[in-house]
C-alpha cells in the first residue's frame, strides 16, 4: 500500500514523507490539542498548519491516491450531505458569509482525507497515534483533576484548562477517551489491565466531575456494542462495575446524577420539534440561528440539545435521511469487519459519539471543537480502515 520508492516520482515521494510523518503530528495534535494548547484559536491554527494544509499538499502531490478517497461509499455519501446542506444556505437566515461556511465542511474533508491517506500509506502508525493521544489525554486529565481538588471552580464543576471552557463541551472530549480505554480494556490479553483501568477511572471520575450525563449516555451505549461483539464474560465483569460505581455514587453523592433531573431535555425537544414542523421537509437552512424559550427556565436555548434534531431543524427530512446514510454505511461497514481491533475501537467511538449526541449539541457541521469528538473523528476511523480494506482486496 505504500508507494514504490524505486519508481514513484520526487513529487509522490515527498508526499509520502508528508503522509508519514506531518499527518501523524497532525491527528496527534488535534486529538490532545484542548488539554494543552491553552487558547481556542490556536487550537484551529494546529488543525490547519498541521493537517488541513499538509493533507491538501500530500493530496496535488500523490494525485493518484484521489481516486481511492472519492471513490469510497462513505466519502461520497459525506460529500452528498455535505453538498446538500450547502444548498440549504441559500433559503436559510445566517449573519455569515457564505465563504465562511463553504469552509467547514472542506475542514471536514481535510480531516477524513488526512486519516484516509495514513491508513493507506502505514496503517500501524495511525494505531499509534490514536493510542499515544489516549495516553497523553489520561494523563493530562489526571494533572487537571489534581489541580482542581485544590484550586476547585466557583460552580464547583470541572471544566478543565488550555482550550476547555465548558463543562459540558469538556465532557465530550473526557468521554470520548473513556470510550476508547474502555475498548483498549475489552481487548486486552488480560483482566487486570492497570493502565487501561487507571486511565478508564481517571477519565470517569473526571466526567462526573463536570456534572454533564451526556457522556454517561454514550458510554452505555458503547458498553452495550461492545457486549454484542465482545467477550461476554468481560462484558458483564464491565456491567457489574457499572452497577457498583453508580450505587457508590448515589451513596456518597447524589447530586452528581439526580440533581438536575432530565435538565429540561423533553421540553426542549417538544419545542424543537414544533418549529421543525414549519419547515419539514428541507428545513431552515444550515446555520439559521434557533431559539428555544422553555417556561420556568431563565435563559434562552440556542439549539435544539440533541445534533440529529439540529440536522432535522438545519436540512429538514432531506437533510437528516442524507445525515443517517452517513451513519448507515459506516455501521454496515463495522458491523461486517468486527473481528479487526481497530475497526472495533474506530464504530465503538461512533456509537458513543451517535449516543452522546442524542442528548446534547447541534454543531453537526463547525470548525474544530469538541463536537467533531462527538462526529467527524470516529467517522475518520471508520472510513480509513474502509479504505485500507478496499486495498487489501484490491491487493488480494
Amino acid at each position: 500500500m505504500q508507494t514504490d520508492a524505486l519508481t514513484a516520482s520526487p513529487a509522490q515521494r515527498w508526499g509520502a514523507l508528508i503522509t508519514r510523518y506531518v499527518l501523524p503530528l497532525g491527528w496527534l495534535s488535534i486529538m490532545t490539542g484542548m488539554f494543552w494548547v491553552g487558547d481556542r484559536a490556536l487550537y484551529h491554527k494546529l488543525f490547519y498548519i498541521l493537517l488541513a494544509a499538509p493533507t491538501l499538499v500530500a493530496l496535488i502531490l500523490q494525485p493518484r491516491v484521489a481516486k481511492a478517497l472519492f471513490s469510497n461509499p462513505l466519502f461520497i455519501a459525506f460529500l452528498v450531505f455535505s453538498a446538500y446542506t450547502m444548498l440549504t444556505v441559500a433559503w436559510a437566515d445566517t449573519e455569515n458569509s457564505l465563504g465562511s461556511l463553504l469552509k467547514r465542511p472542506l475542514y471536514v474533508a481535510m480531516l477524513l482525507m488526512s486519516a484516509g491517506m495514513i491508513c493507506l500509506q502505514s496503517p500501524p502508525l495511525f494505531q499509534q497515534c490514536v493510542r499515544l493521544a489516549a495516553v497523553i489525554a489520561a494523563l493530562a486529565t489526571a494533572l487537571m483533576l489534581a489541580y482542581f481538588a485544590y484550586h476547585p471552580d466557583a460552580s464547583g464543576r470541572f471544566t478543565g484548562y488550555g482550550a476547555f471552557y465548558n463543562p459540558l463541551l469538556t465532557a465530550h472530549v473526557l468521554g470520548t477517551f473513556a470510550a476508547i480505554w474502555l475498548v483498549v480494556w475489552f481487548q486486552g490479553p488480560r483482566v487486570f489491565n492497570p493502565l487501561a483501568l487507571a486511565s478508564l477511572a481517571v477519565l470517569l471520575v473526571a466526567v462526573l466531575a463536570t456534572g454533564s450525563r451526556t457522556p454517561l449516555v454514550g458510554l452505555a451505549a458503547a458498553l452495550g456494542w461492545l457486549l454484542m461483539v465482545s467477550d461476554r464474560r468481560r462484558g458483564l465483569l464491565a456491567v457489574g462495575l457499572v452497577v457498583l460505581g453508580l450505587v457508590g455514587v448515589a451513596l456518597a453523592y447524589p447530586e452528581a446524577i439526580l440533581q438536575r433531573g432530565v435538565s429540561y431535555r423533553p421540553a426542549i425537544w417538544m419545542e424543537s420539534l414544533r418549529q421543525i414542523g414549519e419547515h419539514p421537509w428541507f428545513g431552515h437552512g444550515y446555520d439559521t440561528h434557533m431559539t428555544v424559550i422553555i417556561p420556568g427556565l431563565e435563559q434562552t436555548l440556542a439549539d435544539p440539545h440533541n445534533i440529529e434534531l439540529g440536522v432535522l431543524y438545519a436540512g429538514g427530512i432531506v437533510g437528516l435521511v442524507l445525515w443517517m446514510a452517513i451513519y448507515g454505511l459506516a455501521m454496515h461497514f463495522c458491523w461486517r469487519n468486527r473481528a479487526q481491533p481497530f475497526v472495533m475501537l474506530a464504530a465503538t467511538w461512533m456509537i458513543f459519539g451517535f449516543a452522546s449526541g442524542l442528548t446534547e449539541g447541534s454543531a453537526f457541521m463547525s470548525r474544530p471543537k469538541e463536537h467533531w469528538y462527538l462526529i467527524w473523528m470516529p467517522l475518520a476511523l471508520v472510513y480509513g480502515q474502509w479504505l485500507l480494506q478496499q486495498a487489501r482486496q484490491r491487493l488480494a
